[in-house]
C-alpha cells in the first residue's frame, strides 16, 4: 500500500504540472501569434537632410535625421509616428559687423497616414510640430538664437522602390506656410524603408 502511494503521488504531481503548463503553452503560443501578426503589419523608415543656403549676410548648413515607424491598417494604408532631430551650423552678421555663430539643436515630432495608390508611388499626409530656431536680433542689432513652436501640415506624394528593404524619395507641400514667412513651403525627403 505505501509503495502505491509513494509511486501516485508523483504520478499525480506530474499530472497537475502538465496540466498547470499546457494552458500556459497554449497562452504562449497565442502570444508568440500575435507578436508575429503585429511584427509583420509594422514597417520602420528613415531617412537623411542636407541643406545649405546662404542669403541677406546669413549663411547655414544642416544635417537632420529622420526615424519613423508604420502600421498597416490595409495592405494599402498606414499610419505611424516620425521623430525628427537636425543640428545646425548658422553664420549672421550683426548690425555691429561682427560675425556670430550658432550650432543649434531643434526636434519635431509627427503622425502621418500613406496609401500606396499604385506601385510605386504612394500618397503620404503629415501633421508636425517643431521646434524651430532661428536668429532674432535685439535693438542694438545683436543676434542670438530665438525658438518657436510651428505646426506644418504636409501633402504630397513620393516613389518607393519595394521589397523588403527599399529606398525612397517625397515630396510635401506644407499647407500651413505663413505667406509672410521667407521659407519655401515644399520640402524633399529621401529615405529607406524596411517591410514598408
Amino acid at each position: 500500500m505505501t509503495s502505491r502511494n509513494n509511486l501516485l503521488t508523483p504520478l499525480i504531481i506530474a499530472f497537475l504540472l502538465i496540466a498547470a503548463m499546457t494552458p500556459g503553452a497554449n497562452a504562449q503560443s497565442r502570444t508568440s501569434k500575435k507578436n508575429t501578426e503585429l511584427a509583420s503589419k509594422l514597417w520602420y523608415g528613415g531617412g537623411v537632410g542636407l541643406g545649405f543656403q546662404s542669403f541677406a549676410e546669413q549663411s547655414s548648413f544642416l544635417f537632420a535625421l529622420f526615424p519613423m515607424a508604420g502600421y498597416k491598417i490595409t495592405n494599402s494604408i498606414s499610419v505611424g509616428p516620425r521623430i525628427g532631430l537636425s543640428y545646425q551650423y548658422l553664420k549672421t552678421r550683426g548690425f555691429d559687423g561682427k560675425i556670430y555663430k550658432f550650432n543649434p539643436l531643434e526636434l519635431s515630432g509627427a503622425v502621418f497616414s500613406r496609401a500606396k495608390l499604385f506601385n510605386p508611388i504612394f500618397a503620404h499626409v503629415e501633421f508636425e510640430v517643431a521646434n524651430e530656431k532661428r536668429p532674432v536680433y535685439n535693438g542694438a542689432g545683436i543676434p542670438s538664437i530665438g525658438s518657436s513652436i510651428e505646426n506644418n501640415f504636409y501633402i504630397g506624394a513620393g516613389y518607393n522602390s519595394g521589397g523588403k528593404v527599399g529606398s525612397e524619395i517625397y515630396v510635401l507641400y506644407n499647407v500651413l506656410e505663413d505667406e509672410s514667412s521667407l521659407d519655401v513651403p515644399f520640402i524633399i525627403r529621401g529615405g529607406i524603408t524596411v517591410n514598408f
